[in-house]
Protein backbone atom coordinates (compact mmCIF):
# COMPACT_ATOMS: atom_id res chain seq x y z
CA UNK A 1 0.00 0.00 0.00
CA UNK A 2 1.31 3.58 -0.85
CA UNK A 3 2.18 5.59 2.33
CA UNK A 4 0.02 8.13 0.43
CA UNK A 5 -3.38 5.98 1.24
CA UNK A 6 -2.58 5.66 5.07
CA UNK A 7 -4.29 9.10 5.53
CA UNK A 8 -7.42 7.57 3.76
CA UNK A 9 -7.28 4.27 5.65
CA UNK A 10 -7.02 5.39 9.18
CA UNK A 11 -9.71 8.29 8.09
CA UNK A 12 -12.27 5.46 7.38
CA UNK A 13 -11.69 3.76 10.62
CA UNK A 14 -12.19 6.97 12.43
CA UNK A 15 -15.10 8.23 10.47
CA UNK A 16 -16.64 4.79 11.11
CA UNK A 17 -16.03 4.79 14.72
CA UNK A 18 -17.53 8.80 14.81
CA UNK A 19 -20.53 7.12 13.05
CA UNK A 20 -20.60 5.05 15.66
CA UNK A 21 -20.48 7.13 18.70
CA UNK A 22 -22.90 9.93 17.37
CA UNK A 23 -25.57 6.86 17.22
CA UNK A 24 -24.67 5.06 20.84
CA UNK A 25 -27.77 6.11 22.76
CA UNK A 26 -30.02 5.03 20.13
CA UNK A 27 -27.91 1.32 19.17
CA UNK A 28 -28.31 0.57 23.09
CA UNK A 29 -32.09 1.75 23.55
CA UNK A 30 -32.46 -0.69 20.43
CA UNK A 31 -30.77 -4.23 20.97
CA UNK A 32 -31.49 -6.65 23.06
CA UNK A 33 -29.60 -6.36 25.76
CA UNK A 34 -30.83 -5.21 29.06
CA UNK A 35 -30.29 -0.97 29.49
CA UNK A 36 -27.39 0.29 31.15
CA UNK A 37 -27.98 3.04 34.01
CA UNK A 38 -28.24 6.61 32.80
CA UNK A 39 -24.68 7.09 34.33
CA UNK A 40 -23.37 4.44 32.48
CA UNK A 41 -24.56 5.28 29.20
CA UNK A 42 -23.34 8.81 29.84
CA UNK A 43 -19.63 7.25 30.16
CA UNK A 44 -20.20 5.07 27.25
CA UNK A 45 -21.12 7.96 25.20
CA UNK A 46 -17.90 9.92 26.87
CA UNK A 47 -15.84 6.81 26.14
CA UNK A 48 -17.17 7.00 22.38
CA UNK A 49 -16.17 10.79 21.63
CA UNK A 50 -12.97 10.52 23.24
CA UNK A 51 -11.91 7.36 21.35
CA UNK A 52 -12.92 9.60 18.27
CA UNK A 53 -11.02 12.27 19.52
CA UNK A 54 -7.89 10.13 19.52
CA UNK A 55 -8.15 8.83 16.69
CA UNK A 56 -8.84 11.72 14.47
CA UNK A 57 -6.34 14.30 16.75
CA UNK A 58 -3.94 11.57 17.29
CA UNK A 59 -3.53 8.62 14.87
CA UNK A 60 -4.16 10.85 11.32
CA UNK A 61 -3.16 13.93 12.37
CA UNK A 62 0.19 12.05 13.40
CA UNK A 63 0.10 9.76 10.19
CA UNK A 64 -0.21 13.13 8.01
CA UNK A 65 2.52 14.39 10.48
CA UNK A 66 4.92 11.72 9.51
CA UNK A 67 4.18 11.42 6.33
CA UNK A 68 4.59 15.54 5.86
CA UNK A 69 8.07 14.86 7.33
CA UNK A 70 9.09 12.10 4.67
CA UNK A 71 11.39 12.94 2.14
CA UNK A 72 10.76 15.29 -1.40
CA UNK A 73 8.70 12.10 -2.57
CA UNK A 74 5.55 12.81 -0.89
CA UNK A 75 2.51 13.41 -2.49
CA UNK A 76 0.93 16.79 -2.75
CA UNK A 77 -1.14 18.08 0.51
CA UNK A 78 -4.40 18.99 -1.34
CA UNK A 79 -4.51 15.58 -3.37
CA UNK A 80 -4.06 13.67 0.21
CA UNK A 81 -6.63 15.88 1.86
CA UNK A 82 -9.19 15.33 -1.13
CA UNK A 83 -9.03 11.80 -0.64
CA UNK A 84 -9.07 11.81 3.02
CA UNK A 85 -12.35 13.68 3.21
CA UNK A 86 -13.77 11.77 0.23
CA UNK A 87 -13.26 8.55 1.68
CA UNK A 88 -14.07 10.01 5.26
CA UNK A 89 -17.05 11.26 4.34
CA UNK A 90 -18.12 7.60 2.45
CA UNK A 91 -17.13 5.68 4.96
CA UNK A 92 -19.18 7.89 7.59
CA UNK A 93 -22.35 7.32 5.48
CA UNK A 94 -21.98 3.63 4.83
CA UNK A 95 -21.75 3.37 9.08
CA UNK A 96 -24.46 5.45 9.76
CA UNK A 97 -27.09 3.80 6.60
CA UNK A 98 -26.44 0.57 7.81
CA UNK A 99 -26.49 2.13 11.55
CA UNK A 100 -29.88 3.64 10.30
CA UNK A 101 -31.75 0.57 8.88
CA UNK A 102 -30.76 -1.31 11.90
CA UNK A 103 -32.51 1.19 13.82
CA UNK A 104 -35.40 0.83 11.88
CA UNK A 105 -36.47 1.51 8.31
CA UNK A 106 -38.98 4.43 9.36
CA UNK A 107 -36.38 6.79 9.27
CA UNK A 108 -37.78 9.58 7.01
CA UNK A 109 -36.09 11.99 4.45
CA UNK A 110 -35.50 14.05 6.75
CA UNK A 111 -32.98 12.15 8.57
CA UNK A 112 -31.22 10.89 5.47
CA UNK A 113 -30.43 14.43 4.79
CA UNK A 114 -29.22 14.83 7.84
CA UNK A 115 -26.85 11.89 7.30
CA UNK A 116 -25.82 13.19 4.52
CA UNK A 117 -24.82 16.54 5.44
CA UNK A 118 -23.34 15.32 8.43
CA UNK A 119 -20.67 12.57 6.35
CA UNK A 120 -19.93 16.06 4.12
CA UNK A 121 -19.44 17.90 7.51
CA UNK A 122 -17.14 14.73 8.97
CA UNK A 123 -15.44 14.71 5.74
CA UNK A 124 -14.14 18.11 5.54
CA UNK A 125 -12.89 17.92 9.17
CA UNK A 126 -10.54 14.90 8.33
CA UNK A 127 -9.36 16.74 5.06
CA UNK A 128 -8.63 19.79 6.92
CA UNK A 129 -6.70 17.74 10.01
CA UNK A 130 -5.19 15.72 7.05
CA UNK A 131 -3.94 18.85 5.57
CA UNK A 132 -2.71 20.34 8.78
CA UNK A 133 -0.88 17.40 9.64
CA UNK A 134 0.75 17.36 6.34
CA UNK A 135 1.57 21.18 6.53
CA UNK A 136 3.16 20.99 10.12
CA UNK A 137 5.04 17.81 9.25
CA UNK A 138 6.86 19.47 6.01
CA UNK A 139 7.24 22.64 8.13
CA UNK A 140 9.14 20.12 10.11
CA UNK A 141 11.07 18.41 7.81
CA UNK A 142 14.89 18.50 8.41
CA UNK A 143 17.34 20.49 6.22
CA UNK A 144 19.13 18.72 3.93
CA UNK A 145 21.99 19.67 1.40
CA UNK A 146 19.49 20.50 -1.37
CA UNK A 147 17.72 23.72 1.37
CA UNK A 148 21.36 25.13 1.34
Amino acid sequence: MSRALLPAAVAAVAAGTTAVTRRIAPILLESPVDLPATRVLSVYIAGGRFVSFALVYGLLLGVTYRLGRTGDDSPDGGTVALATGLVAAVAYLVVTAGTLLWLGPQQGAITALLAVGSSVGVGVKLAVVAFAGLALGRSRRPATAADA
